[in-house]
């Protein structure tokens, strides 16, 4: 790990909250993006967490518009 990544730039998948806080939304908001197919979410050791990879998707600018 360099000196300017933080523990953010090594996780694969976030907690809710975690994940909550990096979108800038609420849980709720959070979950009905879920409910709608727009990000998904996964369980693991019976923990929900979200892939950085939908994170990274959902907040993806596409410049093709």
């Amino acid at each position: 790990m360099t000196q300017n990544s933080t523990i953010y730039d090594q996780k694969l998948a976030f907690r809710i909250d975690e994940a909550c806080h990096a979108l800038g939304i609420g849980r709720t908001s959070l979950y009905e993006l879920a409910k709608t197919g727009q990000i998904n979410l996964i369980k693991i050791a019976g923990r929900t967490v979200v892939p950085r990879s939908e994170i990274e998707r959902l907040t993806s600018v596409d410049s093709g518009a």
